[in-house]
């Protein structure tokens, strides 16, 4: 018995599975997305957490700040008792002393007072700028952490960058190897070649087909850990955009040197400690010096029910006055805190002495890399062009049968990998040139 399907059916069920493949197919689209480099680093520098602790710290740093300024304002105070009082046995007789005190007693008791330093030995003036100073270094290591994390972004794009541009030249290997084993079965057809030739390029296809697997890991690492970074969900498959890749002569190493010493935030941080100790040492002397203060007063004082009596009968003293003091005993109490200051700014000198070594070695070692990988560019680039010439030669000597099956894989081989070892290198030059510019102190300038 056949089933009558209305038309209508019909054309409903076709416009369900319309939507339900189009949902699909944009559900696959939108696990994708295609990143720049500057997005890359734009998106690790507002996700990055170790970023928003040190942003924080500077906060923190300007709070404590803003604490030691108010340590210079005037301090003041107010406070007021009121007691009432039950006298249960209020006759006092002492021989010829009789005395009825009352049954209740009230009374109100007020305190206000001001009070102002007006010298403390510029302790509070040197506290100020110390903390100035710890608020510039909390800075200065949200700088250096921004650096890190852009130099981490850099990375972690061009990882992915040379494993996209791998896959591509295992993608165009396969297919070459393809259209050779499609040709040796033809030879092998007119017995041409051996079956063993045959099999030779099928083995070739399946070594290159482990190095695609192998290349997908990889990637599929990457773009995990590159989500990590960005805060992007954990499912999206990330691909690199064209990259403009760094081949740039570069300047003299003495150049790059005079960058780092001027640019390097480490060097700003010992400085700025330097300053510290010296702050500490006015502060600590500061303690030697007299201190002055002022400050004003009011009392009130009344026995009766009533706050305000009408009568007057209650007292309200006013005091102003100044106190002078002075703690001799730090004459000879600090001289050993003193003394621990200029030790810890000695070893901070010594500290500017070994970052001044470790800047030159870092600068000149990025520099030798970075020249080194631009060498290694060029010299590949004459190695793809004997690779070439060379596996046409092969090809045509194949074709002959005048060269055996395993120079004709060898030289396809070589050219392949000649040209998978380019794109790495002129990417691995790239991050090069990044880390050269961060020992330089300068690569928070491809943001701007």
């Amino acid at each position: 018995m056949k089933t009558f399907i209305h038309p209508l059916q019909l054309l409903w069920k076709s416009l369900l599975i319309c939507i339900g493949t189009g949902i699909g197919i944009s559900g696959v689209y939108a696990q994708t997305r295609l990143l720049t480099l500057h997005q890359t680093v734009e998106m690790a520098l507002s996700n990055s957490n170790t970023l928003k602790m040190k942003r924080s710290a500077v906060e923190l740093a300007i709070n404590k700040y803003n604490q030691v300024k108010d340590q210079s304002l005037p301090t003041g105070s107010v406070s007021g008792t009121f007691s009432h009082t039950e006298n249960i046995a209020n006759h006092i007789k002492l021989g010829s002393l009789d005395w009825i005190l009352p049954k209740r007693a009230e009374s109100y008791v007020g305190n206000a007072s001001l009070n102002e330093t007006v010298f403390n030995g510029f302790k509070l003036k040197y506290a100020r700028q110390s903390t100035l100073l710890l608020s510039e270094i909390a800075k200065t290591n949200v700088t250096l952490t921004e650096d890190e994390v852009i130099y981490t972004a850099v990375q972690m794009y061009f990882d992915l960058y040379k494993i996209s541009q791998s896959q591509k030249i295992v993608q165009q290997n396969l297919t070459a190897v393809d259209n050779l084993i499609q040709q040796s079965e033809q030879f092998y057809r007119y017995g041409i070649v051996t079956k063993n030739d045959v099999l030779r390029f099928k083995l070739q296809r399946s070594g290159i087909e482990i190095t695609a697997s192998d290349l997908e890991a990889n990637r599929k690492i990457v773009c995990y850990n590159m989500t990590v970074l960005l805060g992007l969900p954990d499912n999206l498959d990330l691909q690199t955009d064209s990259v403009l890749l760094k081949e740039e002569t570069p300047f003299s190493l003495e150049q790059y040197l005079e960058m780092a010493f001027s640019k390097r935030k480490e060097l700003e941080q010992n400085a700025l400690q330097s300053q510290i100790h010296d702050f500490s040492f006015k502060s600590l002397k500061s303690d030697e010096l007299p201190k002055l203060s002022i400050g004003a007063g009011m009392g009130y004082n009344h026995a009766g029910s009533t706050f305000i009596p009408s009568n007057g009968t209650f007292i309200a003293p006013f005091s102003l006055g100044a106190t002078v003091s002075w703690d001799f005993s730090t004459l000879w109490m600090n001289k050993n805190k003193l003394s621990e200051i200029q030790i810890n700014k000695k070893q901070t000198s010594i500290e500017k002495n070994i970052w001044a070594d470790r800047i030159r070695t870092e600068v000149n070692q990025a520099y030798q890399l970075y020249v080194r990988a631009l060498n290694k560019v060029n010299l590949l680039h004459s190695s793809i062009e004997e690779a070439t010439e060379n596996d046409r030669m092969q090809a045509d000597r194949y074709k002959n049968n005048v060269t055996t099956v395993t120079d004709r894989i060898d030289a396809d081989a070589k050219l392949y990998q000649a040209l998978t070892d380019l794109e790495i290198a002129r990417a691995d030059a790239s991050v090069a040139w990044y880390n050269l510019l961060k020992v330089s102190g300068k690569i928070s300038t491809i943001t701007q």
